[in-house]
């Protein structure tokens, strides 16, 4: 056993022997002996009650900061190896091919921070665009990454399965190519950074609970998603959401009423909205149900993309992806209320010192209502 950890154990054992002392003398003392050595055993009781709370209460603390000081270093150790995959998922010349996409007006882009419904959404456009078809492998095979896409053998430049083309992309407004149609999904930042902090270690290949949440916080906000934070990424989209084409669309909208959100979708699209036989269609197979079902889940597993970018993380390229992208937990509304309070204050915080005073929102919920008023 380490120094470290068998001193406190030592002195734990040493503080329970005393403790049986202590309660020895104190059986003598009940046992009618003469008045003065039941008064010593008493005294010499409480004495070695005493040292050994000291003892014990000494030792529990050395404990706990020694398990505090290993689950830091884990957190540390856990954390840099992240980063250091998450930045061999794309090459400096893919990124420079996606965002010089030539792009056609007709061109439908799935935006979103990462874990704010980019599969869900890019679902639903497959599906409007095919009728339904699901005849792919993973879904970014027929809907390319824009910034993955040149490092997974794929040209952007040409003509998709389907009309129109529709490409997935975490690209803020300044970065993105310009001269499509843009569907924005934005999510409440605290559901969203849950759900991030369920698949982001997992996809580096990390194991759950490597890392805490106060850890993973700190580290996106010191810039380990490639996206950079949420906030600043929501109010690039946010200043054009009148755009003409821009479609900017909530995640909890999806998740209360899918069938109008699908509706607004296909009119964005150039899709005929009252093709009712598409809509139901369309409703049944973005579902959860469907989309997580055992037939249907590989075609959203990310297999296609992580084939190609795990080699470059020193992974095997069949790694298992420890955490699903459709996963209840991670398409759940609400899902904040399992963030540690401490995390929660400092996102909020965050929304005020970096949102409200461009939006005047004073939280996420105002914000929904403002666009809903036309604001």
């Amino acid at each position: 056993m380490p120094r470290a950890t068998k001193e406190p154990a030592e002195k734990f054992g040493i503080a329970l022997v005393a403790w049986v002392v202590g309660c020895a003398a104190l059986a003598y003392e009940a046992k009618s002996f003469r008045s003065v050595v039941a008064t010593r055993a008493l005294a010499l009781a409480l004495a070695v009650l005493g040292t050994a709370a000291l003892f014990l209460s000494k030792a529990l603390r050395e404990v706990r900061a020694e398990a505090q000081a290993a689950s830091a270093r884990r957190n540390e150790i856990a954390l840099e190896l992240m980063a250091t995959r998450n930045r061999f998922m794309h090459t400096a010349e893919s990124v420079r091919v996606g965002r010089a996409i030539k792009v056609r007006k007709s061109d439908v882009f799935v935006v979103t921070y990462p874990k704010c419904g980019t599969t869900w959404m890019t679902q639903i456009c497959q599906m409007l665009r095919s009728r339904g078809s699901m005849d792919f492998g993973e879904i970014t095979e027929v809907c390319p990454w824009d910034i993955l896409a040149h490092d997974c053998g794929q040209n952007l430049d040409d003509d998709q399965l389907a009309s129109p083309r529709v490409f997935k992309s975490h690209e803020s407004h300044a970065d993105i190519a310009k001269g499509g149609k843009y569907i924005y999904v934005a999510r409440d930042p605290l559901d969203a950074f849950f759900s991030f902090y369920k698949f982001l270690p997992a996809y580096t290949g990390l194991q759950p609970n490597d890392i805490d949440e106060r850890a993973f916080s700190d580290a996106i906000f010191a810039g380990a998603s490639h996206s950079g934070q949420i906030w600043n990424h929501l109010l690039g989209w946010w200043d054009h959401r009148h755009d003409p084409n821009v479609l900017f669309i909530f995640f909890e909208d999806l998740a209360e009423n899918l069938r109008e959100q699908v509706v607004r979708v296909a009119t964005f699209m150039g899709l005929d909205p009252n093709d009712e036989p598409l809509i139901k269609l369309v409703l049944e197979r973005a579902s959860f149900d469907f989309m997580s079902s055992e037939q249907q889940a590989h075609h959203f597993d990310d297999h296609f993309v992580r084939s190609k970018i795990l080699p470059k993380m020193g992974l095997a390229p069949n790694t298992p992806l420890l955490v699903s992208k459709v996963r209840r937990d991670g398409g759940t509304v609400g899902s904040r209320r399992k963030l540690p309070e401490d995390v929660a204050l400092k996102l909020k915080a965050k929304w005020a010192t970096i949102v409200q005073p461009r939006t005047g929102c004073a939280d996420y919920a105002a914000l929904r209502e403002s666009l809903r008023l036309g604001q």
